[in-house]
């Protein structure tokens, strides 16, 4: 769960198979990342062999990369060499890290039903599944068939870092909030996987004690009982010399990893799970120091993501609030993702149309402002838009009957 790019093929697969399960998505997506290909060996794909393929199964392609010559005297050496390596050996990439293996059929799927992207059970694309392929260009789908080297699917364009750093803040602010916040304030000469663990078991505790004052759900229930075993889990470790990996990177380097791609963490080593901030890294970590509660995180999406993204990247952006402005890039992000039946969520709409205004046209559009311009639209143009409740009375989707007409200047 390191690399965000394998994403992209998992919504694609759900996307594009009317039934799926959690065995044929990982199988799909294992299978499709550990094809071979034919190639020649480069100095850059040399250092990733020599520096992340340690299983047995990589011998024969060690052994060459052992004996390969930069000044080529033996000739060009051919060698077969799985679709992912590929890719994690481009060293234009944050991160060299992440590379799946068979056993990661059944743990990657789910990172996409945590975020949103896939609906739990049925295993059918959610709304965000297909926000996502809107951002996502098909030259970067073809390349989890074919290797296309200037189309690395494991990198992030900035539309889809904004999108997959709300849904991650949206699944886990809670916890990454709070120890960003430590990071930053206490490390300012970086840190590494073991650093980041060892202050979780503190920060699962004060999230276990928060929600357990309050009536929970079974499921909630059983979510805070695996934290209380987590942490118990990640202490044990504590002090330890480094094995290679254990219960506390298992649960720091999903936590941190993500943030490499999406360019709030430099790793000075791309092969080694250390960590700088980036000058955008530093604004999120300080933004969210102080989110620690659920109300708090989804408060903070709501009305100050767009903004804190403008200000952690220097992007020249001011707010847009008018209706008249908002509307018709509601219908832009609408026409992108709407289903079948003709409606999307709300916010999903938002988030689509907010990341568009912000790198397109230098405008701030929160998802909350952006929500009251679709309501006060609608209001004032009832033939053009339709909405639907969820159980709670709470407006939930929208569809556009008629595209609003461009605001005037």
């Amino acid at each position: 769960m390191q690399r965000l790019g394998y994403l992209k093929r998992l919504v694609r697969r759900v996307v594009a198979v009317n039934t799926s399960s959690l065995e044929n998505l990982g199988s799909d997506l294992t299978r499709t990342v550990m094809s071979r290909v034919r190639v020649p060996l480069s100095a850059d794909r040399v250092a990733y062999i020599r520096r992340r393929l340690y299983d047995r199964v990589y011998n024969g392609l060690k052994k060459q990369a052992a004996s390969w010559s930069e000044d080529g005297e033996d000739g060009e050496r051919i060698a077969s060499m799985e679709l992912q390596d590929l890719y994690l050996a481009d060293p234009s990439l944050p991160s060299q890290t992440g590379k799946l293996v068979q056993n990661d059929g059944r743990k990657y799927p789910p990172l996409g039903v945590s975020l949103g992207f896939v609906r739990a059970g049925t295993y059918s694309p959610n709304t965000r599944a297909l926000s996502l392929l809107h951002f996502t260009p098909e030259a970067e789908l073809k390349a989890f068939l074919e290797y296309l080297p200037d189309a690395n699917p494991l990198g992030l364009t900035r539309a889809q870092a904004l999108l997959l750093l709300y849904s991650l803040l949206e699944n886990d602010g809670e916890v990454v909030g709070p120890l960003f916040g430590e990071l930053v304030e206490e490390t300012a000469d970086g840190f590494n996987d073991r650093d980041a663990g060892d202050r979780l078991p503190k920060i699962y505790r004060a999230l276990i004690k928060r929600h357990r004052r309050r009536l929970l759900s079974a499921d909630e229930r059983d979510r805070i009982e695996t934290l209380s075993h987590a942490a118990t889990s990640i202490e044990k470790w504590r002090g330890q010399s480094y094995s290679g990996g254990g219960a506390r990177e298992e649960a720091s380097r999903p936590r941190v990893e993500p943030y490499a791609d999406i360019g709030l963490l430099n790793k000075p080593d791309p092969f080694r799970y250390s960590y700088t901030f980036t000058p955008a890294g530093v604004a999120w970590g300080e933004a969210l120091a102080d989110v620690e509660s659920e109300i708090h995180i989804a408060d903070f999406l709501a009305t100050r993501f767009f903004k804190t993204a403008a200000d952690a990247w220097e992007m020249p952006a001011k707010p847009l609030a008018d209706p008249e402005s908002i509307a018709p890039r509601l219908y832009r992000a609408w026409q992108a993702i709407h289903s079948a039946g003709g409606y999307a969520p709300i916010l999903e709409t938002a988030l689509v149309a907010g990341i568009e205004a912000l790198l397109e046209d230098g405008f701030i559009i929160e998802p909350a402002v952006a929500r009251e311009a679709i309501i006060a639209y609608q209001k004032a143009n009832p033939y053009e838009i339709r909405f639907t409740v969820n159980r709670m009375g709470d407006l939930a989707h929208a569809r556009f009957l008629e595209a609003p007409k461009p605001a005037s200047s």
